[in-house]
């Protein structure tokens, strides 16, 4: 039928007031609408109980019943209002409602509006509200329709009537939402997927964006474990973020929202403002229209939504209408602490040949949950929660990487655990894993195995890790670390010698599935190690916390490892007992969960040719060069800044690494060395030697260090004093 046809009879019976939310099946109807029915009889609403009170108000004041129109998916949110103000055991009001019905059953359509579509009707009739599936002719239509207002009127009571797809000839909106915005939003999708870290996750809102963000990552290679595609529940995307952002607080969680799901539910802002989370960002993509349902315009599409999140409580707020503004204020955005908004202002519409998912919902579900859920256990006596995992997870058959000597005094413990399964030893790599190393542990381990087990420190971790990427194993991963300081467990990134060069490995699948930090499993470890793991794990938190990638989150977790090292190493390392062992182990892991964010910056990159040419053990070799650059770090300035945020952050940031340590970092690393004594771990270099280091090392590892280093620059650091004045 004509749209015309139909809003021609409800006006001729007095029906001249019009509200709801559009629909894709309604489009036609609610356009004609829009273009024949100025603003005070016609409100596009914020939600579809919002339509239910504004149309049972327009009776309260005139006697005559409203038109609501909705998606069948907005029957939830009418619920109360039907039950409670409407209905006739209340107060008796009537109403005429168009719903559209998606999902109508033996009809191909997304896995959420087939649902919708089963209990369409269900619904309409646990509620006691009559309904009709509206005729397609207008016609056979008539005749029902007038018979319907003439019972609603006189029984005083809602109806429905259900829409199939079809059922209106085409209609062009005239009145289209014209914003004036030239930034396509598939693009500004783009620009920000670009900016953020591998481990950052996205919750996108239902619709267009979770199809672009999809499409997003294919177009940059990039995999999609790390988003949650809402395919309903519009308006809620933001509680589902927060919510996870509260569990997972080493995680940045960024919700993807339009503007029409934003206005939906704004009760959700002064909740999500509440929680003042660092790592909670709130992004609206605003088009000022409801774009997959005929870019009708949104409830009120001149409001000020950046003022609404700030009155909301959230701390900081930006809006910006241009690609160049967007990677302007970018930077700023993403390290802000507490709850912060974005408003992106971007023109209608999305590419014609646009794609969808090709993962069912619940398979998406599947690859999200186990991505974001690394489980630890840290505490003394963690360990039992291995034959916990392995009967969780149904496994029969496990394999294990060990060390070749470090594992013996554990093998009782770790057996007790493995009793109800099969297991397999593998140890035959070296303390610095070698990629032919990994070869041949290819070509000698047998493949039928459910789960792999890496117990021991950072290379036994890591060997795991380069095991699991080379063979593209999706065997689950449970690392128990048995030093402290290499953070292995709690990294997606593994180190390995590829004919002599260090080569690090970088990609979420890496990352252990499970880690058990067990403090009884550090205690007793030799001298060297305690000393090597232990600088490791505190150089690691100094260089995330000025590191160019370094993130709020990133900065509290080095934050927390620096002052658990400041107040427990050196007894631990001198005087191990109960106590320090576990605050060490719980640094380790902090400083982990820090670079996993930031990566680590110069001083790492300058270590391992001094680990792969002299055999330094690895902190031992980080700490050499790590005062010093904290030297050169402090004397940024405009012509040798590496960090886009600028020479005033990264003086502000130095200056709260340096108040941890009362100001004075440079002193405590000094006391810190004469105290380990580590300068008998180091020979004098020859100029020669200093020349071969130098041209070894990877500029582009040097990157994430907040000041440019030239090749001088290097060379001083190899040459600087280990303790001095």
């Amino acid at each position: 039928m004509k749209s015309s046809e139909l809003f021609n009879i409800l006006k001729e019976n007095n029906i001249n007031c019009f509200c709801g939310v559009p629909d894709s099946l309604l489009k036609d109807f609610c356009a004609y609408i829009t273009d024949n029915t100025d603003t005070k009889n016609h409100t596009i609403t914020a939600n579809e109980g919002n339509a239910i009170a504004l149309a049972s108000g327009h009776y309260l004041a005139t006697g005559n019943p409203a038109v609501v129109y909705m998606q069948n998916s907005g029957i939830g949110n009418c619920v109360n209002p039907l039950l409670s103000l409407t209905d006739e055991e209340v107060y008796k009001i009537p109403l005429l409602m168009f719903i559209g019905w998606r999902g109508e059953p033996d009809k191909k359509d997304e896995p959420q509006h087939i649902k919708q579509g089963k209990v369409t009707d269900k619904l309409l009739e646990a509620m006691g509200i009559k309904y009709e599936i509206l005729p397609v002719d207008f016609e056979e239509a008539k005749t029902i329709i007038q018979k319907t207002i003439n019972y609603i009127k006189e029984e005083q009571v809602p109806f429905a009537f259900i829409v199939k797809k079809g059922t209106f000839e085409k209609y062009s909106l005239i009145n289209k939402v014209n914003s004036g915005f030239s930034l396509k939003r598939e693009d500004a999708i783009e620009t920000v997927i670009e900016n953020l870290n591998q481990n950052d996750v996205v919750i996108a809102t239902t619709g267009h964006i979770s199809r672009e963000v999809y499409e997003t990552r294919n177009r940059l290679n990039q995999p999609h474990k790390q988003d949650f595609l809402t395919v309903g529940s519009m308006g809620h995307a933001s509680s589902i973020a927060l919510s996870i952002a509260l569990e997972k607080q080493d995680r940045n969680i960024y919700c993807f929202d339009g503007d029409g799901a934003f206005l939906m539910h704004q009760g959700a802002l002064t909740v999500n403002a509440s929680k003042n989370l660092n790592n909670f960002k709130h992004i609206v993509f605003n088009n000022e229209a409801h774009d997959s349902v005929g870019s009708q315009p949104t409830a009120n599409s001149n409001a000020n939504l950046s003022q609404i999140a700030l009155n909301s409580g959230y701390k900081k707020v930006y809006s910006v209408s241009t690609k160049d503004e967007l990677e302007k204020i970018l930077p700023e955005f993403l390290d802000d602490n507490g709850t912060t908004f974005l408003e992106i202002k971007v023109k209608c519409g999305a590419r014609d040949d646009l794609g969808r998912p090709k993962e069912k919902p619940q398979e998406n579900k599947k690859i999200f949950m186990e991505n974001l859920n690394q489980v630890d256990f840290i505490y003394r006596g963690a360990i039992e929660n291995l034959y916990k995992i392995l009967k969780l997870e149904k496994a029969k058959k496990v394999l294990v990487f060990t060390g070749k000597n470090s594992y013996n005094s554990l093998k009782p413990i770790i057996e007790k655990q493995l009793e109800k399964v099969e297991y397999n030893y593998y140890n035959d790599f070296s303390t610095n894993p070698k990629e032919e190393e990994i070869k041949i542990a290819i070509d000698k381990i047998q493949k039928d195995f459910d789960l792999i087990i890496s117990v021991g420190g950072g290379s036994v971790i890591d060997f795991a890790k380069s095991y699991k990427w080379y063979t593209k194993s999706n065997k689950k991963h449970i690392a128990i670390p048995t030093t402290c300081g290499t953070g292995s467990e709690a990294t997606q990134f593994a180190v390995l010698y590829v004919n002599g060069v260090k080569t690090s490995l970088d990609n979420l699948s890496i990352l252990p599935n499970y880690s058990i930090v067990d403090s009884q499993f550090v205690e007793n470890n030799p001298h060297e190690i305690k000393v090597s793991c232990g600088l490791d794990a505190f150089c690691q938190a100094i260089e995330s916390y000025w590191a160019v990638k370094s993130t709020p989150i990133s900065r509290e977790f080095a934050k927390k490892a620096m002052i658990l090292c400041r107040d427990y190493l050196v007894d631990y390392i001198n005087n191990p007992n109960i106590e320090n062992s576990e605050k060490i182990m719980k640094a380790s892991n902090f400083a982990g969960k820090a670079i996993n964010i930031s990566r680590t910056t110069a001083a790492h990159a300058l270590s391992y040719v001094l680990t792969s040419k002299y055999n330094v053990t690895h902190g031992i070799a980080v700490a050499r060069t790590i005062k010093q650059l904290l030297l050169m770090n402090l004397n940024i300035s405009d012509e040798n800044i590496a960090d886009k945020r600028g020479v005033d952050f990264v003086k502000e940031n130095l200056s709260d690494l340096l108040s941890i340590f009362s100001g004075n970092l440079v002193e405590f690393l000094n006391k810190l060395f004469i105290e380990l004594n580590i300068e008998k771990y180091f020979k004098e270099l020859t100029s020669d030697e200093i020349e071969y280091l130098v041209s070894k090392i990877n500029i582009d590892r040097l990157k994430n260090n907040p000041i440019k280093l030239s090749s001088v620059d290097i060379k001083n650091l190899y040459t600087s004093n280990l303790i001095s004045e």
